[in-house]
């Protein structure tokens, strides 16, 4: 009768998975509540492992000993869920470790200080290539017109922010220890 269950199953039948997932539910439960202690987090597991089964159907192999089966995928899920929490607490505790340490003053003087060394690695480039950058940047202008107010290609324009861009990222790993330009992203944008 099982067999026959999951040979309906393989082919979609519904009532043939509503029949197993009301046989299994229980055993379902039950073995995922042995490893989460919680009894809403069993449900949720169970849940899951029904909507797999659903999704693999087609994978089942109606001759191995079916248990087993939906055993593995509720250890599978128990085993991702762990695995989630673990990277959920590592994360939670990095956060901690941040906000214990931030500083905004420090902070303040940090932006400060990486803006004046955005200014000096833009100073720094040659002097067409600081005009592009400068009207593509600080004033918001588009390839065509910066093109069109240079007398130059937007080929031209391309190579000019690319170089500059290329510029001011190696300025910035040169005089800083890490290379922050999330920082100077938000320099160049306001």
């Amino acid at each position: 009768m099982l067999e026959k269950l999951v040979v309906l199953l393989r082919e979609g039948d519904t009532a043939a998975f509503n029949e197993l997932y009301y046989r299994y539910k229980g055993k379902v439960h039950q073995f995922a509540y042995r490893f989460v202690r919680c009894s809403e987090s069993a449900a949720e597991l169970t849940q899951l492992v029904f909507v797999r089964l659903w999704k693999y159907k087609h994978t089942i192999d109606a001759s191995k000993d079916f248990d087993a089966f939906l055993l593995t995928i509720t250890r599978n899920l128990v085993f991702k869920e762990f695995q989630r929490k673990a990277k959920a607490s590592a994360y939670q505790n990095e956060i901690l470790k941040i906000e214990q340490v931030y500083d905004p003053i420090a902070s303040f003087m940090d932006l400060r200080d990486y803006r004046n060394l955005a200014e000096k690695a833009i100073n720094s480039l040659p002097p067409q290539s600081k005009k592009v950058f400068k009207l593509s940047r600080e004033e918001g202008a588009t390839y065509e017109h910066i093109s069109n107010e240079l007398n130059i290609s937007r080929n031209t324009v391309h190579s000019h922010m690319a170089k500059s861009l290329s510029h001011i990222r190696q300025y910035f790993k040169i005089h800083t220890p890490e290379t922050v330009l999330v920082l100077f992203t938000v320099f160049t944008i306001s």
